[in-house]
């Protein structure tokens, strides 16, 4: 179905380069925050831990809900692994308003695959000598890749909900 988008995110891999598309997940209006709230009381029936007031700005396991697990099941059908990435994970990053909490310029140690749900978010993403700074403003279906150890960001515009597919490293593999 995205054959041609697959193939381009693993060259962006491979090059260690940052790539957005805009539009390439369409149906990832079902990341909402029916999904949010609905998988948040999941996890405090299972665990008794409240991440909607807990001040966090994600949940991970987000693969375990049915609206994800497509997501979560093509991106591991078409990812292609690179030295030791063993472990995928899942998470939904979210914001209730502009101002709510977000991370500051940070680098992750595994490939960063971003799908834009509700909302709109701005993503900074700055390369490693820090000479380039880029700006993708993400809409609903939009999707960025950024190489492990690429600085980014999150600026919400609003309320949005993202979601987070990667692999990881073996050095962070419980």
């Amino acid at each position: 179905m995205r054959q041609e988008f697959w193939k381009e995110l693993n060259e962006a891999r491979h090059q260690g380069v940052c790539k957005y598309w805009e539009n390439v997940f369409p149906e990832a209006n079902v990341i909402d925050f029916n999904l949010l709230v609905e998988l948040n009381q999941y996890i405090v029936s299972v665990t008794g831990q409240n991440v909607l007031r807990n001040d966090s700005a994600n949940i991970s396991g987000a693969h375990a809900d049915a609206r994800i697990k497509p997501f979560f099941t093509e991106f591991i059908n078409n990812y292609k692994r690179i030295d030791t990435e063993i472990d995928f994970n899942s998470l939904l990053f979210f914001s209730f308003s502009d101002s709510h909490h977000s991370v500051n310029l940070h680098r992750d140690t595994e490939t960063v695959f971003l799908i834009q749900g509700y909302g709109e978010c701005v993503f900074v993403a700055v390369n490693d000598d820090g000479s380039q700074k880029d700006l993708y403003r993400m809409k609903t279906g939009d999707a960025i890749i950024l190489p492990p150890m690429y600085s980014h960001k999150s600026v919400p515009l609003g309320p949005r909900v993202t979601l987070s597919l990667g692999g990881l490293p073996k050095q962070h593999s419980h």
